[in-house]
Formats: C-alpha cells, sequence, structure tokens
C-alpha cells in the first residue's frame, strides 16, 4: 500500500525538525512525526497509508492531540482537523507553496496565542423548576394549566415548553454577553459554541496571548464570584486554536 503523509498542522519553521516516535500508529507502533518546510512554514506529519480510514477511535484521537499538544510547546500552530492524509510528502509542499498567502495570514493571525475554554452551567436538581422560581410569568402559567380540575392539553404543554425554552435561551444570550465583556480585553476572539445540555449555559473558547493564560485563569475565579451559585464555572486548556482555524486545511492538505 502506498504510503502518504498524515497531516498535523502547520507552524513557522526555517528547518525541518523531528519530534519523535509520538504520531498515529498505522502499523502497531507510533510514527515518528517529522516536517516538510518550504520556505519558513511547515507542515506537521507521519507516514501513514494513502487510502487507509482513519476511524475515530481514542487510539488514534490520542496520538493526533498528543502531537499537537507537544509542537504547541514550542511553536504557535495551525491544527489541523482529525484525519487528514496527502498523497506524498511533494503534495504537501506543493500545497503548502500554492497556499502560501493563506497559511502564513492564518499563521499570522494566531501566532503567539492559544485557545482557553470556558464552560458555565446550571448546578440545579430541576432546571425548569429552578427557572419557574425565577419567573412569575413561567410560573403563572404553569399553576394555571396545571391547576384545574382537568389536565392541560397538549397545546398548552407545548406552549409551556416553548415558553420554557425561550426564558432559557434568553438567559443563555444575556449571561453570555456579561462573562465576554467581563474578560475584557483579555482575548482577540471568542467563540460561542452550541450548549449540548439542558444545563449548559455557555460554551465559550476565547483565543488569547500565550504570555496571558494565567490572567485569564485568574479572571475566571473573580467573574465566577459574582454569579450566583447555581453558576458552576469550569475552564480548560491552553490548547491549540482549534475553534478558531479559518484555513481549510483539508483543501491545503490534499
Amino acid at each position: 500500500m502506498r504510503t502518504g503523509r498524515y497531516l498535523y498542522g502547520l507552524i513557522r519553521s526555517a528547518e525541518d525538525q523531528d519530534f519523535g516516535a509520538i504520531g498515529l500508529e498505522p502499523q502497531g507502533k507510533p510514527g515518528r512525526v517529522d516536517t516538510v518546510q518550504v520556505d519558513g512554514v511547515a507542515a506537521i506529519v507521519s507516514e501513514y497509508p494513502v487510502g487507509e480510514k482513519i476511524l475515530p477511535l481514542r487510539k488514534n484521537l490520542g496520538p493526533h492531540h498528543r502531537v499537537i499538544q507537544e509542537v504547541m510547546k514550542t511553536a504557535t500552530i495551525v491544527p489541523a482537523s482529525f484525519g487528514h492524509v496527502a498523497k506524498s510528502e511533494d503534495d504537501v509542499a506543493r500545497a503548502l507553496r500554492r497556499n502560501d498567502g493563506a497559511v502564513r495570514a492564518e499563521l499570522d493571525r494566531v501566532d503567539g496565542k492559544v485557545e482557553m475554554g470556558l464552560k458555565v452551567r446550571w448546578d440545579v436538581d430541576n432546571i425548569f423548576e429552578y427557572f419557574v422560581g425565577l419567573d412569575p410569568e413561567l410560573a403563572a402559567f404553569r399553576d394555571e394549566i396545571f391547576g384545574r380540575s382537568h389536565a392541560p392539553t397538549q397545546a398548552e404543554k407545548i406552549d409551556l415548553g416553548q415558553m420554557f425554552e425561550r426564558r432559557v435561551a434568553q438567559d443563555r444570550e444575556d449571561q453570555s454577553e456579561r462573562v465576554v465583556k467581563a474578560f475584557q480585553p483579555l482575548f482577540s476572539e471568542v467563540k460561542v459554541n452550541p450548549p449540548k445540555s439542558e444545563t449548559c449555559v455557555m460554551d465559550l473558547a476565547f483565543l488569547v496571548p500565550r504570555d496571558g493564560v494565567k490572567s485569564f485563569e485568574e479572571r475566571v475565579y473573580v467573574v465566577a464570584g459574582t454569579f450566583p451559585a447555581q453558576y458552576l464555572f469550569d475552564f480548560n486548556g491552553p490548547w491549540a486554536p482549534f475553534h478558531f482555524v479559518e484555513l481549510d486545511l483539508h483543501v491545503a492538505a490534499a
């Protein structure tokens, strides 16, 4: 089977680099991770069979993220999403030349920066009852349709559910705006990700200077202290700027 190059990301580098045998394991042992360098820009790669499907399993995802974390210790990396394999080293080099301007612009945009994640959730036993206690209009409608001698109609239940969803959505929007404002000017960009659970208030990603991570972490505790106890804050990072990659690395690599 023909051997291609698995892509982990892009960095600035004027010379070839060897990060050791820490890459994906196409043949049962970690692949050696090195670079394909063209005019000061380098792709982080390791050998991988062309045409072999790469499943998003832990055994593959682990090495993918391990390489990115290792590289970002010494360089700003524009990370590739999981699963990109170029046909050859020459193809990678040609792609770097073809997309030189876009690659350099992307590296300039994230240079010296890392991603910090911040998640906030409602730490309550019952999210519906929590909002009923906060919103007199929601509580009044709930009491009205459930306080009669007969059961509420399906339409009334739907109306109640929609009222609850609107109230939750408004609170998410208001609190997200409040938090983002509280973190200025510690970040250059922010992404608001869709909530992944009913109790998720916000899932934010911030692009922050590498030397500003400590200040960001300290601000988390300050901001969390201004919220009621029902709001649980959790931050993570630093990571490579996955949420802020605007370059289509699949096109650039394939």
